[in-house]
């Protein structure tokens, strides 16, 4: 990756006119974006904005766009408040190195196929607020994007929920050969799948058939488990085939709804 001409702006306002009028590229954490052969005409550095931070308030949580991916899986609070899934989440990326690196933000602004954190914020209901007072829903987000340039605030998340995070990888360190994860937000379920290879998608019928029951039979999460193999589109690649994905997916998701009945 080349840059050709570098910014840091001190204000979010400063950032968003860059992004927007000349068309600059954020830059966040890097760690995926490097990895791009383009030339970037103009890149912009997000690291004096103060956006990383974790923090409840009335409605709900709010993590910063700048929040570092060991920070989530280090945060005490987001561990009381959605058991352990955020952290699960993030933990089976690489090493410490990079999820210090890595932000939430950057890896919602490229919607990879590959990302474990998006699949878990889909599940929980996140909402995805645009500088300046743009709210979007996560997962809608994660199927068509923005709509043109952006510049991301930092995410909002309920009080609290149940949820639950099953990933199948080659090796612990390597990219998800398929990911999933379950909550109950507001006591109604929520089931996302990712690495398919493909985005972040949800399974609206499997959810549906779940409904708000608190405890679901051991038959009804078989079925809704394996409801939501039919209703997603999966892809080969070098990681795993397609029927593969599609074959594993009810065992992931039947041990993800199971640990949030519980």
């Amino acid at each position: 990756m080349e840059i050709v001409e570098y910014s840091r702006p001190r204000s979010i306002d400063e950032a968003l006119r860059l992004i927007r009028d000349r068309g600059g590229t954020p830059i966040a954490g890097a760690a995926w974006l490097r990895t791009n052969v383009k030339t970037i005409k103009l890149g912009v550095d997000l690291s004096e904005l103060e956006l990383d931070f974790i923090r409840e308030t009335e409605r709900g949580v709010e993590i910063g766009a700048m929040t570092s991916y060991r920070s989530i899986e280090m945060s005490g609070m987001l561990a009381q408040r959605f058991g352990g899934a955020l952290g699960a989440a993030v933990s089976h990326v690489v090493g410490v190195q990079l999820r210090n690196i890595i932000t939430i933000g950057g890896t919602a602004a490229g919607r990879y196929g590959f990302s474990d954190l998006n699949t878990m914020l889909a599940a929980l209901g996140a909402k995805l607020v645009l500088y300046p007072n743009t709210v979007l829903d996560f997962a809608r987000y994660l199927e068509t994007g923005a709509g043109g340039p952006f510049l991301i605030e930092k995410f909002l998340l309920p009080t609290r929920a149940q949820a639950a995070f099953a990933q199948m990888r080659i090796s612990e360190s390597d990219f998800p050969v398929l990911n999933a994860a379950v909550a109950k937000p507001e006591g109604e379920w929520r089931i996302a799948v990712g690495a398919r290879p493909g985005a972040t998608r949800l399974c609206p019928r499997a959810m549906a058939l779940l409904g708000s029951e608190a405890r679901p039979s051991d038959a009804a999460i078989a079925e809704a488990a394996a409801l939501a193999a039919t209703e997603l589109r999966f892809g080969s690649d070098i990681r795993a085939s397609a029927e593969y994905r599609r074959a594993i997916l009810p065992a992931l998701l039947r041990r993800a709804i199971t640990e949030v009945r519980e």
